[in-house]
């Protein structure tokens, strides 16, 4: 579940230490884990002051700055209209906590023209926030602790029942998977680019949907490649109307140049290399 949320994915992050170990030591850690957790969390949400988290008070500051370049007016009853710049004006319910721009129905946060309203009424922002953003909210959340549990040298034996003991192990050839194993319908996270519709070539033959390491042609005498760059065809290519024609054609195409098979090119003297004349000033 962590392609559908950041807070699933902090959480697989946390018990990522415990995911390899075996199943008794794997569920003491991560129960260690959440029992410090929840007692920090408690902790901290006593420091706040106000009513609201720290982040939302802020996020709430933000929308105070912009909500002074709007002008709200009064609509009749519990209706206001705000303009907020050229062409750009919303209609702010406060009994409903809804705004036609419609950021305070979604996060629950009044947007800069709710907070306009707000002002003009003299009322407190916070009373207009959702409960679920308050400081006795998340005090009531992580009430709940986690409670300590004694060590398994501490544990009552249970002497009339055979022991379980673990099922064979049976290792598998190679190296063991550690890494997560994804839902179908998650997001691929590689950055590597598919091959899917590449034409491939071979570098020996140039035939198409193989490479070189692959290829079992054989490039010789027999065996002409088709130039690309030259518009000649070679002696395969060249129709049987045109292999019968006259003789002196037919010696044109018999003396067409061939690859070199790789007997030959093994036996080519190599030229040696030779330097710049360079001057000395």
């Amino acid at each position: 579940m962590s392609h559908f949320s950041i807070r699933g994915h902090s959480d697989m992050l946390m018990i990522l230490e415990a995911r390899g170990k075996p199943i008794l030591t794997m569920m003491e850690t991560i129960r260690i884990k959440i029992m410090l957790l929840i007692v920090k969390k408690k902790e901290e949400a006593d420091k706040w002051n106000g009513m609201l988290c720290l982040k939302i008070m802020k996020k709430v500051d933000v929308n105070i700055k912009d909500s002074l370049k709007c002008v709200p007016s009064h609509a009749g009853g519990d209706k206001y209209q705000v303009e907020c710049g050229l062409d750009s004006q919303h209609v702010v319910d406060l009994v409903e906590n809804s705004c036609s721009y419609k950021n305070w129905d979604l996060t629950g946060i009044p947007c800069m023209h709710a907070l306009a309203v707000i002002h003009l009424k003299e009322e407190f922002p916070e009373t207009y926030v959702q409960i679920w953003y308050t400081k006795q909210t998340q005090l009531q959340i992580y009430s709940n602790f986690v409670s300590p549990v004694r060590g398994p040298k501490q544990w009552a034996s249970l002497s009339n029942m055979p022991p379980i003991l673990p099922p064979p192990l049976r290792r598998p050839s190679g190296r063991p998977t550690k890494v997560r194993r994804e839902e179908p319908d998650e997001p691929q996270t590689t950055e590597r680019l598919s091959k899917r519709g590449v034409e491939i070539r071979c570098g020996k033959c140039k035939r198409v949907g193989h490479n070189k390491r692959s290829c079992k042609w054989e490039v010789g005498q027999n065996i002409l490649v088709k130039r690309h760059k030259v518009g000649v065809l070679t002696q395969q290519q060249a129709t049987p109307n045109q292999q019968e024609g006259t003789p002196t054609q037919q010696a044109a195409l018999t003396q067409l140049p061939t690859a070199p098979t790789h007997q030959q090119a093994a036996l080519r003297q190599k030229l040696p290399f030779k330097r710049k004349p360079t001057t000395v000033r």
